[in-house]
C-alpha cells in the first residue's frame, strides 16, 4: 500500500488510515499494519510533533508496507515540501476555501510541470535506491498523494473548483470544523452536512478525484456515503481508539469487584 495508495484511492476498496496525534514511536505504524489498516497519517496541526518525528513515522510506515501520510499545519509551501522530502507519501491540507488555494498546494507539492515542487534526492518513498533524477521524479510524482479539506460551508460550494483543480488525488472532508461553521457542531444526522457530503462527492465523481472523510463513527452513516463513492476513510486517532479501550475494558474489571464479602 506504501507504494499503490494513489492507485488505491481510484480503486473499489475503502482505504483505512489511523491518525496518530501523540503517538511517536517507530512501532506504532506497524500495529496499525497489523491491525489491518492501509495507512496513518501524523497530525502536526493539532499536536506538537516535529517534522523529524514525523519523518520517522513514514519511514517506519513504509518499512511496514501501508502509507505514511503527514496532515501539515498550513499551506505553507516549504513545510509541504519538506514534509514530502521526508518521506511522506501524501500530505493532507487542511482548510482549503477555494480553487486558487488548491492551486497554490499542488504548486507546492508537484514537481514541474504541473508545480514548482523542487528536486531534493531518495527517500523513504523511493525505496533510498540511487536512481537517475528524472527517473526519482517520475516516480515520486507517480506515488505523491495530495489531498485537500474541505472544512466550511465557502469550501463545500467551491468543491466542484477544487476537484477540477490537476494535481489533487483527494477531498478530506473534515466533519467536526464543517458542521461548526454551519452551526450545526457535530450534529452528523442532520441533512444539512448531509446534502453538504453529497455536493462534496459529486464534485469527486465528476472530476475522478477520491472522496475521503474523517471522525464518522457510525457505520450506517459510512455506509451511506460509501454509497456516494466514499473511498478513504480516516477510522479514528491513536488517543480516541487508546482511551475507549482502556476505558471499557477498566469499567469491564470494575463489575468484578461486586459487594464487600465478609471475613471467614
Amino acid at each position: 500500500m506504501a507504494a499503490a495508495l494513489r492507485d488505491a484511492l481510484r480503486g473499489e476498496a475503502l482505504v483505512l488510515c489511523l491518525a496518530l496525534l501523540n503517538s511517536r514511536t517507530p512501532e506504532v505504524p506497524a500495529i496499525a499494519a497489523a491491525s489491518g489498516y492501509d495507512a496513518v497519517y501524523v497530525d502536526l496541526e493539532h499536536t506538537a510533533t516535529s517534522l523529524e518525528t514525523a519523518q520517522m513515522l513514514c519511514a517506519t510506515a513504509a518499512g511496514a508496507g501501508i502509507a505514511g501520510l503527514v496532515r501539515v499545519p498550513s499551506h505553507d509551501p516549504s513545510v509541504i515540501a519538506r514534509v514530502l522530502d521526508g518521506g511522506a507519501v501524501g500530505i493532507i491540507v487542511p482548510h482549503v476555501n477555494s480553487k486558487e488555494e488548491a492551486e497554490a498546494v499542488v504548486q507546492a507539492a508537484r514537481f514541474p510541470p504541473i508545480g514548482h515542487r523542487s528536486i531534493s534526492g531518495p527517500n523513504a518513498v523511493s525505496g533510498y535506491q540511487p536512481r537517475a533524477a528524472d527517473e526519482l521524479v517520475e516516480l515520486l510524482e507517480r506515488r505523491t498523494v495530495v489531498a485537500v479539506m474541505v472544512e466550511t460551508p465557502a469550501a463545500v460550494e467551491a468543491s466542484d473548483a477544487i476537484a477540477a483543480v490537476e494535481g489533487v488525488d483527494m477531498i478530506l472532508v473534515g466533519p467536526s470544523d464543517l458542521t461548526a461553521e454551519m452551526g450545526i457542531h457535530r450534529q452528523y444526522e442532520n441533512a444539512h452536512f448531509h446534502r453538504a457530503v453529497e455536493s462534496v462527492a459529486a464534485a469527486c465523481r465528476d472530476h475522478g478525484v477520491a472522496l475521503g472523510i474523517a471522525g464518522i463513527k457510525s457505520l450506517d452513516l459510512l455506509n451511506r456515503f460509501v454509497g456516494l463513492g466514499l473511498r478513504f476513510v480516516s477510522a479514528g486517532t491513536d488517543v480516541g481508539m487508546m482511551t475507549e479501550a482502556a476505558t471499557a475494558r477498566a469499567r469491564a474489571l470494575r463489575g468484578l469487584e461486586g459487594p464487600q464479602r465478609e471475613p471467614s
